[in-house]
């Protein structure tokens, strides 16, 4: 082998640890980011709309450095010395390192989202304790409706965000949490996959200064393909001024 093709050869194994390294940071990265949001909300929020892009971000990394690692490591065994035999090798490294990319991006569109809300709502329902130290009571959804406002109802109708309401029984303490599941994908009703987005929209009835519109919602299932129509509720002009101060 000559020496350049060694020296081509040396550089793809040092890229290879140079990206698994990449991998690892961008992941610690997004791990540092979730831990400092002290507020659930807020962390049940960062972690739904950025988990799956940090994942899908490390699994481009980890997929490359694959590559470099496999078209170092089969061409040290090879001996090549051509540049037709490089060529060769980086298409065998680029194929197989293509399915296990194809099963990173598989795993996080399908599967993951079924992990991904096992830990959200690990995140949304942790115990909680009030300012005196007593485990609060998440109250149900026919419980909640006497804590909360007429905006805030009208903002769970249209499916914009759910709030959760937190009792301490002992002292009254009440604490209001709201979460924002407007983007959030649905539980398709054929597959079973929470895969069910929205794509289109359409306006029924326009929403006045007080009363309520009506809005179509187009969904279809990035698995099954299946499709959905939903009719949500538009809030009007003076409740949606207020929801904004909430």
């Amino acid at each position: 082998m000559n020496t350049l093709g060694e020296i081509w050869i040396q550089l793809f194994k040092n890229g290879s640890f140079g990206f698994i390294l990449l991998s690892v940071i961008n992941q610690m990265v997004y791990f540092v980011l979730l831990m400092s949001k002290t507020n659930r909300s807020d962390k049940y929020k960062f972690a739904a709309h950025n988990e799956v892009k940090y994942l899908k971000r490390t699994a481009n990394l980890f997929s490359i450095a694959i590559f470099f690692y496999l078209f170092g490591l089969i061409s040290g065994w090879l001996g090549l010395a051509q540049s037709y035999e490089f060529i060769f090798v980086a298409f065998m490294a680029f194929m197989i390192t293509f399915m296990i990319g194809y099963g990173f991006t598989m795993y996080l569109q399908y599967y993951y989202p079924f992990v991904l809300e096992k830990r959200l709502r690990a995140i949304r329902f942790k115990k909680l304790k009030s300012s005196s130290g007593n485990y609060m009571k998440l109250l149900n959804e026919l419980e909640e409706d006497e804590f909360m406002s007429d905006e805030m109802i009208a903002l769970e109708d249209a499916s914009e965000a759910d709030f959760d309401v937190w009792i301490d029984e002992v002292s009254g303490e009440k604490v209001i949490q709201k979460y924002d599941i407007s983007e959030k994908a649905l539980i398709c009703s054929k597959c079973n996959f929470r895969t069910l987005k929205e794509r289109k929209e359409k306006i029924l009835k326009d929403a006045s200064e007080f009363e309520e519109g009506l809005l179509e919602r187009t969904y279809n299932c990035t698995y099954c393909n299946h499709r959905e129509l939903k009719e949500v509720k538009i809030l009007s002009w003076s409740k949606r001024r207020e929801l904004e101060e909430i």
